[in-house]
């Protein structure tokens, strides 16, 4: 991704609907509407996805009569780039910063501070 853009979260959840579906094949908009969490209409699904071609994050190919959806940007480099930015914005770039935040406000068991050090004692062994 050659400028990293942040995806409203209505454009975001369709990205997830499209990441998760599209490791199987191209995805079509009927399909997307299938595994959305909340209602949209068809023609409001289409100026989303319309957006999100526009931005770069998908392609669209014809098969036929339908459109078919591909990402662009994959699942895993737009984590990297927004949980960059989420860091960068919101703890000055401490990572100490957002565990802390993370495990003040209750989101942290004892069981996911274990699996974080073991995490990093991986990461320290390679």
């Amino acid at each position: 991704m050659d400028e990293y853009r942040r995806l409203p979260e209505s454009e975001l959840d369709i990205m997830l609907v499209v990441w998760a579906l599209a490791e199987e094949e191209a995805v079509t908009a009927p399909r997307i509407l299938e595994r959305l969490d909340r209602p949209l209409t068809a023609s409001a699904l289409h100026s989303y996805l319309k957006r999100l071609e526009e931005k770069g994050f998908l392609a669209c190919e014809k098969a036929g009569k339908t459109n078919c959806y591909r990402p662009r940007v994959s699942r895993a480099e737009y984590q990297r780039q927004e949980g960059k930015s989420m860091l960068g914005k919101l703890y000055a770039g401490s990572l100490r910063r957002f565990a802390a935040a993370l495990y003040d406000g209750g989101a942290l068991s004892s069981a996911d501070v274990a699996e974080l050090r073991d995490y990093l004692r991986t990461l320290e062994e390679e």
